[in-house]
């Protein structure tokens, strides 16, 4: 027998082993495709619910405190149509600061007409939602929804405040020119 040269059972062997190693990398390698989007997306749709908690802290915590107050606290309708005494949903957040943590207390009140036709409505249900916000981190503490209602109630609500900022901006830019559209009458009047 010559140095390096394999007898061709033995090298058979080899070959077979090889390619068995190979194959269960090959199949532990497809394994780890496929599962790990899978619990990518499960933790996606668990903390998508997250996610927008921390963007509706930051949106709210950005309109500000009402003179004289040290905490925040905004309102909000959900629903369908532009006019809130059309709404179905009012939300409550306030925002309250503790040392490094910010306590947000989401209250959700779902409203009924008092009859067919009535401009008064009547608080049917009410659920708060109450999370610790630090940093990137939110905390849920109590929750009087399930975590397959928060997704779509988080979006809602994440909508209404955007909206509100919308409109609030747009009353404060029409201020503004009701403070300087006499102003510009004059010097129009004046070139």
């Amino acid at each position: 027998m010559k140095a390096g040269k394999i007898l061709p059972q033995e090298y058979r062997g080899t070959m077979i082993r090889h390619r068995l190693r190979r194959a269960a990398g090959l199949v532990l390698c497809l394994f780890s495709l496929l599962t790990g989007p899978l619990d990518a997306a499960g933790a996606a749709t668990e903390s998508s619910h997250l996610a927008g908690l921390k963007k509706i802290h930051a949106e709210v915590k950005e309109m500000g405190p009402y003179p004289g107050d040290d905490f925040v606290r905004r309102e909000f309708f959900v629903g369908e149509d532009d006019d809130d005494t059309n709404k179905d949903i009012q939300v409550v957040v306030l925002i309250q600061s503790f040392e490094m943590k910010d306590k947000m207390t989401i209250r959700v009140t779902q409203m009924a007409r008092e009859r067919a036709g009535s401009r008064i409505s009547l608080a049917q249900e009410t659920r708060d939602l109450v999370c610790l916000v630090a940093g990137e981190q939110v905390e849920i503490q109590s929750s009087g929804y399930e975590k397959d209602a928060l997704d779509s109630l988080v979006s809602d609500i994440l909508t209404a405040v955007r909206n509100k900022k919308r409109l609030l901006k747009l009353e404060k830019l029409n201020q503004s020119f009701r403070k300087w559209a006499p102003r510009l009458t004059e010097l129009a009047r004046a070139a």
